[in-house]
């Protein structure tokens, strides 16, 4: 067996470089004696003679050929930032693309931005981009992830729209980046410039879209000498007050809170970012579904504080931020603990974090390393007796420590090795749960195949001297370039793997095998600017029965026309029973789906448009238990002018005699199914208003209903079939509702200084009596009981190399 696992790696470390690479594009940056002004004006006697940045090639629609309009970058610096000036050419300036957007927001606008690899590694860069209206994005970009806007930086830029085009003017200051302490630096450098009206995306640096990366696609920014790293210290302490009420009380309360957020610069390489009694109090709600499946939903991190800065401790797939602050492990236990005459008067749905600290970041030589801890108090449910109104308490959750670390080295080509260990204490209940995880990702030189590999081991002591031990592995060899490209996949989870105390994992005890393959496009061609295609196969069987659960294969396409209208479509296939292995809720027990077909197909109109639109359409195809349904989805999209944006989104889900779990018997060996029509309706609302760049106000709304009507009952065989049930008669009927606003007014008054004023509103229903009419149930719905929270908060940014200054003016 050993010769068969060390092929993959002979075939990528023998693999050679046949020709040269790629000239390398650089500029030079001039250093200066004064300062510009930051007004977009470029009359500053610093900008003259200096060489620009020029020559830019599109990265799309066109990829590969030269930019519609010129574009010209300026670069100089100080002591204390660099500063850019950018002529960006445009003949029909009165067309030039400006929506409104808030800070951090893409839209349909035109967009300059300088991306800056300091270390010049081709792993991380840091992006500064503004609009023709001055909105300013931040982004940390990584190789081998997403960009991540929830990075936030502090520096100062200007635009304005001329005759000939529009001017930005930028300075960023070094307090804002991370750089090697060296007299010569060396920074990857790439511009981008994006034409909204046509499109069109291009860039300083070519990044060609058949090659694997786009960091180490980018240039070189050369000239800078003699600068050192400032002290990297900022506080941000904030005020904030509340004004709630709840389903339970009629009256109002009210309550302030306060805290601080410090970020410290260890050196140039690693900062610290610690926020004490944080406030989450502001941020969105959640999408809140109906959820009749036999594992967790998973909801999206909102809290900037577990989304900024976090791509290290994703390795390996162990950590789900969320797990700190969670609800309380015992939160619903509390009924079971009632009494004769009491009742729950208080039962936090979430524990109080009371600090939490990350240090982060990667050396010159390529070592990052990532440290988070965060700490929750203990958290009591109140019990009321209603006879003598004494009240006693229950723990609902103990002191909680929750610990993250992780180390990263950079490696040859872009590859990368990573160890990684979650770490969870409830020292109280004497429970531990760590998990340690290994990540591997291997390029050849011309970064063609890449070989990768993750796995993970957890342990979780619970009061007993043996750890239950658990083990998960996933390796993947692929083809990561060109237009042809593939990949084959193996992943194991034995049936003791659990990384849930600080991982997300909805089930284990599964081996997953599969193959894709992709055939993309990315030139323009007959009527398409691109196309998209992707075929996937797979097989699953569980890990400690050895015994087969399903198989698919899907193929799905998605192409973009000439007048920027995209379409695409999706077939899926399991053309054979699917055995579920835990849609019984009885470990062992095997319910047994027939084979499905699945088809769906997606449309969007072009975005450059005041009205746009967005539409998907599906079906399932009946199966053998005439289980059958369908899906329709719309979303327009109308922009009145470049402040104003209505979003509308309508999803309307139908599945007819679907199947499912309903109910077990206590001594679980009888377990009944049912056939349900399950009807889900989804509407959803946002409007934005952006009175400037740095003010703007926002509201999202939105209705959630879902009804479940049982129609037929069955027991489970204990050979996965169902037979006819007619003694079983409970009532299972479901008619779910969740509603909830978020009404914000957010002002940017100072550089990184903020002021928010929120209004949350949530309504949840629940009942076994279905309503038939959708406004009917609307007002039921708003007539229920609600949960209102009206929040002032205040956040100021100090930085102390700012007062630094004044003291030595002073």
């Amino acid at each position: 067996m050993k010769k068969y696992y060390l092929l993959p790696l002979i075939v990528l470390f023998c693999y050679t470089n046949l020709w040269a690479q790629d000239s390398i594009k650089k500029i030079n940056a001039i250093r200066i004696n004064t300062p510009p002004k930051i007004d977009a004006v470029l009359d500053d006697d610093c900008w003259k003679n200096v060489p620009p940045a020029k020559d830019f090639t599109q990265l799309r629609p066109n990829n590969g050929k030269r930019a519609s309009y010129p574009t010209e970058v300026k670069i100089v610096y100080d002591d204390k930032a660099i500063y850019i000036a950018a002529m960006l050419y445009d003949n029909h300036s009165d067309s030039i693309m400006k929506q409104y957007t808030p800070r951090d927001g893409y839209g349909s606008s035109d967009m300059f931005g300088l991306f800056i690899d300091p270390f010049n590694n081709g792993i991380n860069t840091f992006g500064f981009l503004v609009t023709p209206v001055n909105v300013q994005v931040d982004v940390k970009g990584q190789e081998n992830g997403p960009e991540d806007t929830n990075w936030d930086a502090v520096w100062k830029s200007k635009t304005q729209i001329v005759d000939n085009g529009w001017i930005v003017e930028y300075k960023i200051p070094y307090s804002a980046l991370r750089f090697p302490k060296k007299n010569i630096q060396k920074w990857g450098l790439n511009i981008i410039r994006t034409i909204e009206r046509f499109r069109e995306k291009s860039t300083w640096s070519f990044i060609d879209l058949t090659k694997q990366g786009w960091i180490t696609q980018q240039g070189e920014l050369n000239g800078i000498e003699n600068i050192s790293p400032p002290l990297r210290l900022s506080f941000t302490p904030y005020v904030s007050a509340y004004v709630e009420n709840n389903e339970e009380s009629s009256s109002w309360t009210n309550f302030y809170r306060g805290g601080l957020d410090l970020k410290y610069g260890i050196n140039e390489s690693y900062t610290l970012d610690m926020m004490l009694v944080p406030d989450f109090g502001q941020i969105q709600s959640d999408d809140v579904e109906l959820n009749l499946s036999p594992f967790e939903v998973f909801y999206d991190e909102k809290r900037q504080f577990f989304t900024e800065g976090t791509e290290l401790f994703e390795r390996a797939d162990i950590f789900y931020s969320r797990r700190i602050g969670r609800t309380p492990n015992n939160f619903w236990e509390m009924e079971d603990e009632l009494g004769e005459n009491e009742e729950i008067t208080k039962n936090p749905s979430v524990t109080q974090l009371i600090n939490a600290t990350k240090v982060s970041g990667r050396s010159p030589k390529g070592l990052a390393v990532g440290f988070l801890n965060g700490m929750t108090l203990n958290t009591y449910a109140t019990i009321k007796n209603t006879e003598t109104n004494i009240e006693r308490k229950e723990i609902t959750q103990p002191f909680t420590n929750y610990n993250v670390l992780v180390f990263d080295k950079n490696l040859k080509n872009n590859s990368y090795a990573s160890i990684i260990n979650t770490n969870l204490s409830r020292f109280e209940d004497k429970y531990y749960a760590n998990v340690t995880g290994t990540e591997l990702s291997l390029y050849n030189k011309k970064k063609t195949y890449q070989l990768f590999a993750k796995g993970a081991v957890s342990q979780i002591w619970d009061n007993s001297s043996k750890p239950e031990l658990g083990f998960y592995s996933q390796f993947v060899f692929s083809k990561s370039s060109g237009q042809f490209r593939f990949s084959v996949r193996n992943r194991i989870e034995n049936d003791k793997f659990n990384p849930n105390d600080m991982g997300f994992l909805r089930n284990n005890n599964e081996i997953n095998s599969s193959a894709n393959f992709s055939y993309n496009i990315y030139k323009p061609f007959w009527r398409l600017l691109s196309m998209y295609n992707h075929l996937s196969i797979g097989y699953s069987q569980l890990y400690k029965q050895k015994k087969y659960t399903d198989s698919y294969i899907s193929f799905n396409s998605n192409m973009t026309f000439k007048n920027h209208f995209s379409w695409g479509f999706y077939i899926g296939l399991a053309p054979y029973e699917f055995h579920d292995y835990f849609e019984a809720r009885v470990d062992g027990r095997l319910y047994i789906e027939p084979a499905s077909q699945r088809v769906y197909t997606w449309a969007s109109t072009d975005y450059r448009k005041k009205l746009a639109l967005n539409i998907e359409l599906g079906t399932k195809l009946p199966n053998n238990y005439d289980s059958k349904g369908f899906t329709i989805e719309l979303e327009p999209r109308y922009r009145p002018n470049d402040r104003l944006l209505f979003t509308i989104s309508t999803e309307f889900d139908n599945n007819i005699s679907d199947i499912g779990y309903v109910d077990m018997t206590d001594d679980e060996e009888t377990i009944y199914f049912g056939r349900r029509d399950r009807i889900s309706i989804e509407n959803t609302i946002n409007s934005r208003y952006i009175f400037n760049e740095n003010m703007s106000a926002n509201l999202r709304l939105r209705h959630y209903w879902s009804t479940v009507k049982y129609n037929k009952f069955y027991t489970l065989n204990t050979d996965g079939t169902l037979s006819d049930e007619n003694d079983y008669n409970e009532a299972n009927d479901i008619n779910f509702n969740y509603f909830t606003i978020d009404l914000s007014f957010r002002w940017i008054f100072a550089p990184g200084s903020e002021l928010s004023l929120v209004w949350k509103n949530s309504i949840f229903s629940d009942s076994d009596e279905i309503v038939d009419s959708y406004l009917d149930n609307l007002q039921k719905t708003l007539d229920s009981p609600q949960t209102n929270s009206i929040s002032l908060r205040v956040l100021y940014y100090l930085d102390y190399m700012y007062f630094k200054g004044i003291s030595k003016r002073n």
